[in-house]
């Protein structure tokens, strides 16, 4: 990391008047419900009409090796996190089935943080500018939420930022381990009267498992909100804070206090009688990662030879990526009475992208991406007619350009250009939530929404002909929940929900004829059915069940050619239909103690699917196994100790559309431990934990229908993490 970004980091980070910690306090765990907004209309999770699961920062930070996302996702039934790995090609996250065909990033699901979009209009994300280390929460929502999002939205996942603190304080970890790991840390914040703000920075180095797989990024992210409009009563509220719903286990223990620093968030007041308020809030993040080396997947017969050997064309054409990203977002709520609230938000970013392909003819391509965004939102709550009903209407707009430019790959140099064309992806979505109580016990939410979208291909290089082009689609999504209270304890949804997804700009511009738009490719669409059953029991018994089916036209799929080994283009499946079970269970065993249980089943065929190389109807979902699930155990003892196990299983699966290539399922085990000790004005928490406890022999990741056999990245062997967190 930069040494300007970690002195900026200090500066806010020293607290003007530290405070000792809290005495040594462990709370009594309780499951609560917990505030949701990806729903856009603010929800209590258990009220939600659809499948929805909350990951608390109890499950993110503590004693965790913060190295890659999936370690947050891994309890989510129905998401399969997969390429913790390779950096190269990012995080590959899946949700019933939508985002499985990624060999990098993430495709088809929507991505937010702080409530801004990480994913870009056309349906690309990338999560390398997320770091575990600032995280809150996450929320995520399963399944077909156009109705909500627009385009891409097979899924939908929330992060929370840490929000500014109501007491100031300082951090700083030190980890290190396996493979040359080391990570560097520093997160601090405050407040003074109706200002807070929160900064954090973190250097990440890693040798890597396999050969050619070194990574090193730098990432900083600032938080800075500003209150206004409340009465005297409400300013002493915000000095004080306002103590938050936690999700998860213990509010405040060990010095260990979420939210920022104290187990306090900062909000305005939303009683009946106040005045006038809102709040607005600054939002930075900058991402530099100068290397991510890719060894590339593998042949079965080479990973049996040697697990940790590189492709040796990625290696000799020096494979891999570099990135550097920024972004800057405001934010804007302002709240007349309980019931009338307004929002917008704007924002503004860059990527600079250059990544080296394992081939020779444009096998270098460079990116340049300017991304903004706008939206605004007015909801309302009150009466239709004699029934309790609340609404929201809402605006989003958003425009991506991406410069796309490819090289010839000169063993790792650039050579002669031979593409050169500008993308921009263009959208503009209506929607109007509606929700209302029907009977005491009975709610119904109607989400609809109208995206209109324009493409433009602008060619550039017209050595071969200009082969620009224009495309335009236009889709309504509605969807429509409907929830019964049977008990304090049980809660019964039914969901109907649809999705349209167009390919992504890098996708379209992977045409096999050449330069332009692939213009045989079309949009997907689903249709999506589901029964679910949720609950609290005491506030020790926390369970979801869902059983859903998903109808899916044109499934967008990826294929290699002989001629560009590593690069990806894609087609049209006709149709395939999603048959699956989702279940999860927490469950407080005894004081300090609780247990988290989540599993899946997927039954995901195709249904009409013919290619060149043959008619693979019937054949199921390549990418996607038919059983997995997690299980986790946490203790923490009221004198500082806290130890975690959990086991990730995942089914074998197949990794073509023949289904003629299937990997072998496995368990993933790992052992985390920590310790929290407080002293009069710091306190200290070491920790140490242990990946791949049992030694699997297991593959991180599938590249679908990869050319020759080339579908397995091995993952990393058992390995060892360890490291200290000081906190003023």
């Amino acid at each position: 990391m930069s040494p300007s970004i970690f002195f900026f980091v200090s500066i806010l980070s020293f607290p003007a008047n530290s405070q000792s910690p809290p005495t040594d306090t462990l709370l009594p765990v309780l499951l609560d419900s917990v505030t949701v907004t990806s729903t856009r209309l603010k929800n209590e999770e258990l009220d939600a009409p659809m499948s929805l699961t909350v990951v608390s920062r109890e499950f993110i930070q503590p004693a965790q090796q913060q190295l890659s996302i999936n370690e947050a996702l891994a309890n989510v039934p129905g998401l399969l996190a997969l390429n913790a790995d390779n950096f190269a090609q990012d995080a590959r996250i899946s949700i019933r089935g939508f985002g499985a065909r990624s060999a990098f990033g993430i495709r088809g699901i929507q991505v937010a943080v702080d409530g801004l979009p990480e994913s870009t209009p056309d349906g690309q994300g990338q999560i390398d500018n997320i770091d575990p280390g600032l995280l809150s929460s996450a929320e995520v929502i399963r399944g077909p939420s156009s109705g909500l999002y627009g385009n891409a939205a097979g899924g939908v996942i929330s992060f929370k930022t840490e929000e500014p603190p109501a007491r100031p304080f300082s951090e700083a970890r030190f980890s290190a381990g396996s493979f040359g790991f080391q990570k560097y840390q520093l997160k601090g914040g405050g407040s003074k009267g109706r200002l807070g703000w929160i900064a954090y920075g973190s250097h990440t180095r890693l040798g890597g498992y396999r050969e050619h797989s070194r990574v090193e990024s730098s990432l900083f992210n600032g938080r800075v909100h500003w209150a206004y409009g409340a009465g005297e009563k409400e300013k002493e509220r915000l000095r004080g804070g306002e103590k938050g719903s936690g999700g998860g286990e213990e509010k405040i223990r060990h010095g260990e206090e979420s939210g920022g620093g104290d187990g306090y968030v900062y909000n305005h007041y939303e009683s009946n009688d106040q005045k006038p308020g809102g709040q607005f809030q600054l939002l930075l993040n900058y991402l530099d990662s100068p290397v991510a080396e890719d060894p590339g997947s593998l042949a079965l017969d080479d990973v049996r030879e040697d697990r940790r050997q590189a492709f040796p064309r990625n290696v000799s054409f020096n494979a891999g990526e570099a990135v550097r990203q920024g972004r800057g977002g405001i934010r804007w709520k302002h709240q007349w009475k309980r019931n009338q609230e307004m929002e917008a938000y704007a924002f503004y970013l860059f990527r600079d992208f250059s990544n080296r392909l394992p081939f020779e003819a444009g096998g270098i391509v460079e990116l340049d991406r300017q991304y903004a965004g706008l939206g605004a939102s007015y909801s309302q709550a009150g009466k239709l007619g004699a029934l309790p009903y609340r609404f929201k209407l809402g605006l989003d707009l958003a425009s991506q350009a991406d410069g796309r430019r490819r090289f010839d790959n000169l063993a790792g140099a650039v050579g002669l250009l031979n593409f050169d064309q500008r993308e921009t992806f263009r959208s503009v979505g209506f929607y109007w939530l509606q929700e209302a109580e029907l009977a005491d016990a009975l709610s119904a939410t109607l989400s609809t929404r109208f995206d209109a979208v324009r493409l433009a291909a602008d060619d550039r290089f017209l050595a071969d002909g200009d082969e620009s082009g224009r495309l335009s689609y236009e889709s309504f999504n509605p969807s429509l929940g409907v929830l019964y209270t049977l008990n304090p304890a049980a809660r019964l949804f039914a969901n109907f929900s649809t999705s349209f997804e167009t390919p992504a700009l890098s996708e379209l511009s992977a045409n096999p004829g050449g330069g332009g738009f692939n213009e045989n490719l079309l949009p997907q669409r689903a249709v999506n059915y589901e029964l679910g059953l949720r609950g609290l029991a005491r506030s020790r018994l926390r369970y979801q069940l869902a059983l859903f089916f998903i109808d899916l036209q044109d499934e967008l799929l990826p294929f290699e050619l002989e001629a560009f080994p590593g690069r990806l283009f894609y087609r049209n499946a006709g149709q395939s239909r999603r048959l699956g079970l989702e279940a999860s269970l927490d469950w407080q065993l005894r004081s300090g103690l609780t247990a988290s249980l989540s599993y899946t089943f997927s039954d995901f065929t195709y249904s009409r699917y013919s290619t060149p190389e043959g008619d693979f109807a019937g054949n199921r979902l390549p990418g996607i196994p038919r059983h997995f699930g997690f299980f986790g155990l946490r203790y923490l003892h009221a004198s500082g100790l806290l130890a975690g196990l959990r086991c990730r299983y995942v089914g074998a699966l197949y990794a073509d559309d023949a289904n003629a290539a299937q990997d072998n399922a496995y368990l993933d085990a790992g052992l985390r431990l920590g310790y929290s000790r407080n002293f009069s004005k710091w306190s200290l928490h070491p920790f140490f934990g242990v990946n791949n406890l049992l030694g699997a022999e297991y593959n991180d990741n599938i590249r679908i229908n990869a050319f020759g056999g080339r579908y397995y990245e091995p993952g990393a062997g058992r390995h060892f993490w360890g490291g200290v967190r000081v906190r003023l």
